[in-house]
């Protein structure tokens, strides 16, 4: 076996060769090694993506809404806080309305919510929960975000009028229901430039619709151990009237859509991988076809086909191996200091990659998975020895006779 490695190695790394074959062999390495970097750089670049939004939507989306359809739904508040897994819950109502100010019109999601418990289920509605108590003597008071203020060309201090999906009769006729509220603060949630959602105080929301609460958001324990909380709340409270909803089911598809498209990409870029190795079978190749005398000698001297075979295909594996060794190496360095070094190149020439303004991100994410990175070199060092299986085969069928017939 001693003796197979050591022409592995010769092959593939001894200075004896032609000057084409060696570049070839270079251009495969190269390839390999870019395919390699490529997978590793742009899958840690869709995990950060994926771990900003998580955290930045998720910190203002509750892990559960759980709606009631009792007649005194605060006897079964108690218990609903009793459940195994439930950290806080806080009241809430919502609708949807037209805000509009001037010849300004925009939709609205309007949330009326307690808050004095409002931050303990979304931590990021702090700011919500403090703009609301300090204008809770402010009749018909509302807390906008950014966008949707935006949209409207209000401030804080500025009227906005609400438009209900509800209709009042009067001696005069039908209309629709129209309130005039007070714009007491503006929130940013930096996470979607497109947000509309419109907060109130629980008790104003009431007073406006004229209905008490929808239910309550909850916070679990774990965001990720959500479903099996809203399984169990069902379970055990569904008979009284209550019914739970976990985020996967409002926001899963966004998450979904996220891990589809990180497989479309590393399928897209692992054909970058593929052609290197369709390189790597030429350059084999051209290797088999330049050592047809030294295969023969071997042959004559005592080495068998499946040996010869054996030899050839360590020849490729070692060369795929030095290239995704070096890929991976480089790949994890850049996927790892990714922030830093797109903010010199930011620097340097004065561009920003993601301009505040119009994304919620500023800077370019990267987060190195450790099994991203398994599966890239596994995957790789399996295509590489797919693809050294061929001229393996062509190398161990070589005829010493009809090759030294004439030497």
């Amino acid at each position: 076996m001693a003796l197979l490695w050591q022409l592995a190695l010769r092959y593939s790394f001894g200075v004896r060769r032609q000057g084409f074959a060696r570049l070839v062999s270079s251009i495969s390495v190269a390839g390999m090694t870019l395919g390699v970097v490529a997978l590793i750089v742009v899958m840690s670049v869709m995990n950060g993506f994926s771990r900003e939004i998580t955290q930045r939507i998720l910190s203002v989306v509750p892990h559960l809404f759980v709606e009631h359809s009792v007649e005194q739904p605060l006897e079964w508040e108690q218990a609903l806080r009793q459940q195994d897994g439930v950290v806080a819950v806080s009241s809430y109502l919502r609708t949807q309305a037209l805000l509009s100010s001037g010849s300004f019109v925009s939709g609205a999601r309007i949330m009326g919510v307690d808050t004095n418990t409002l931050a303990d289920v979304s931590p990021w509605l702090d700011t919500v929960s403090v703009q609301l108590e300090r204008a809770e003597h402010t009749r018909f008071g509302v807390v906008l975000s950014n966008s949707l203020a935006a949209s409207l060309a209000v401030m804080p201090g500025d009227d906005v009028k609400m438009t209900l999906p509800d209709v009042v009769i009067s001696p005069f006729g039908v209309f629709p229901k129209t309130k005039t509220l007070h714009v007491v603060g503006v929130f940013d949630l930096s996470i979607n430039q497109s947000s509309a959602d419109a907060f109130m105080t629980l008790a104003t929301a009431e007073r406006l619709l004229r209905r008490d609460m929808d239910g309550w958001q909850v916070r679990g324990q774990d965001l990720w151990l959500a479903p099996a909380l809203a399984a169990q709340i069902n379970r055990e409270l569904n008979r009284v009237g209550l019914s739970a909803t976990d985020w996967t089911e409002t926001q899963g598809s966004l998450f979904a859509s996220i891990r589809m498209e990180k497989r479309m990409v590393a399928v897209l870029l692992f054909l970058v991988v593929v052609v290197a190795a369709f390189n790597l079978i030429a350059t084999l190749a051209m290797s088999v076809q330049s050592r047809r005398k030294d295969i023969a000698v071997l042959g004559m001297m005592g080495l068998s086909q499946s040996q010869l075979m054996v030899v050839f295909l360590l020849h490729g594996l070692l060369m795929a191996f030095v290239a995704i060794a070096l890929g991976t190496l480089v790949g994890v360095v850049l996927a790892i200091n990714l922030p830093g070094i797109v903010s010199l190149v930011e620097l340097a020439f004065g561009f920003k990659l993601f301009d505040p303004t119009v994304y919620f991100i500023s800077d370019l994410p990267s987060h190195l998975l450790w099994s991203d990175v398994f599966w890239v070199v596994a995957i790789a060092l399996l295509l590489s020895a797919l693809a050294s299986v061929y001229p393996a085969l062509r190398a161990a069928r070589i005829s010493p006779a009809e090759v030294l017939r004439y030497e």
